[in-house]
């Protein structure tokens, strides 16, 4: 499958260099594409190679009015934060630890105090903000056998929630995609669980001035498919990783790598665009990674 070029340019990654003619990629003739094995190969020797990982990062988010949620990759703090009648914006801070299977997951967001807070609203009152300064941190645990959310206060009140839960419930956060994809891709629970239903497409063609072929999930069932742009060339690294419905794009995700000396290709920053309910497209996150570990010791569980 060859993506249109108006989704392409939405998101305002095309070089001019990728164009060939309306609707259309460049293709790129002089290499081959490699097999699903090959790809496979490759990322199996990185997973391998890698026993645990942290990131800290931050992400630049605006939350929109109209915003669709996705059923398979959960987007907790927008969900948290329904833009009901207004365009906001929110720096959030974010960390991700692996060890094995066990992970940690956790964000912190400070929501401003609106023109409106206050603690109770009138009926009668048309309140149309969120009121109160919420300042609070979302942390998902994984120990490999059970599992915590939990969302705490910066403040002497409302108390904490806590759920146990018997699964990962962010091994498939979209916020972390980046990451996982690049050191678990294969893990059954972190990574790619789709790759089973994914062929290659037929050729190489050229996105962001590097030679890149797909790894397309059939659709399901339901509609739904993923789409990998994956670099042969820069051991097998995923440059855009695409979310689509039918025939329509709904999470379209660019990511940035550095080089490590020691460990390769390194995500270190990533945007995503993703569909309304009115069709238009918006970047919603812009994430930069401000430091990272590798095969060093991670902390997992809650301090007690």
């Amino acid at each position: 499958m060859i993506l249109p070029l108006t989704v392409l340019a939405a998101a305002g990654l095309l070089a001019a260099q990728d164009r060939d003619r309306p609707g259309q990629l460049r293709p790129d003739p002089s290499k081959p594409v490699p097999s699903k094995a090959e790809t496979i190969a490759a990322w199996q020797r990185r997973q391998s190679a890698i026993n645990t990982f942290s990131f800290v990062w931050t992400e630049d988010q605006t939350h929109p009015t109209g915003w669709l949620s996705n059923p398979r990759y959960p987007e907790r703090e927008r969900a948290a934060i329904p833009a009901l009648f207004a365009d906001r914006t929110y720096v959030v801070d974010k960390t991700l630890a692996v060890d094995g299977n066990k992970m940690r997951y956790s964000f912190e967001l400070d929501r401003k105090e609106e023109p409106d807070g206050v603690d109770v609203i009138a009926p009668q009152g048309g309140n149309r903000g969120l009121g109160v300064r919420r300042h609070y941190a979302y942390a998902s645990v994984f120990d490999g056998h059970l599992g915590t959310t939990r969302v705490t206060s910066f403040f002497d009140h409302p108390p904490p929630t806590a759920e146990q839960t018997t699964a990962n419930v962010d091994a498939q956060n979209l916020d972390t995609r980046p990451i996982l994809m690049a050191f678990r891709p294969l893990d059954p629970v972190l990574g790619h669980r789709l790759i089973d239903r994914a062929v290659t497409n037929l050729r190489r063609t050229f996105y962001r001035g590097k030679s890149i072929f797909l790894l397309e999930e059939r659709h399901d069932p339901s509609g739904w498919k993923t789409i990998l742009f994956i670099e042969p060339e820069r051991d097998f690294l995923i440059s855009r990783y695409v979310v689509e419905f039918e025939q329509r794009t709904i999470v379209d995700m660019d990511i940035d790598y550095v080089h490590d000396a020691e460990w390769g290709w390194i995500p270190n920053a990533w945007r995503i665009t993703e569909m309304l309910a009115d069709g238009s497209k918006r970047l919603v996150t812009v994430a930069k990674v401000s430091s990272y570990t590798i095969n060093s010791p991670v902390r997992i569980e809650d301090e007690r």
